[in-house]
């Protein structure tokens, strides 16, 4: 992207190199890429909990939870999963006990998230 006579993005300049391979800009989950696959095995446990969850909840509570879970279960940003877990989680605090499950899995992907 450029404006005026700047330009706002990465720039890489490589001269005489040997076995480049420009910028890495892979995004690492807390604990390293070893933590991925557990993170995404916690997530795919979750979403059948908040599917079963949402016929306890009222309408517009199982909207949210609905809404959300594209976020947590999709190819999200770290943000907006962690955004969409805490606000579900807020949700099912108000559960009680059928709820635990659910709401100890997010705490789980929360610190895998780095929070």
């Amino acid at each position: 992207m450029t404006g005026g006579d700047h330009y706002y993005g990465d720039v890489v300049r490589m001269e005489n190199t040997t076995n480049s391979v420009g910028i890495d800009k892979r995004t690492v989950v807390n604990g390293g890429s070893a933590a991925v696959p557990e993170l995404e095995r916690a997530v795919q446990e979750l979403l059948p909990l908040l599917q079963e969850l949402r016929g306890q909840l009222r309408p517009l509570a199982a909207r949210t939870v609905e809404a959300a879970e594209a976020e947590i279960g999709g190819s999200a940003d770290p943000e907006v999963r962690r955004t969409a877990l805490e606000r579900v989680g807020g949700i099912l605090e108000s559960v009680g006990t059928a709820g635990a499950p659910a709401l100890a899995l997010i705490h789980q992907i929360l610190s895998m998230l780095g929070g």
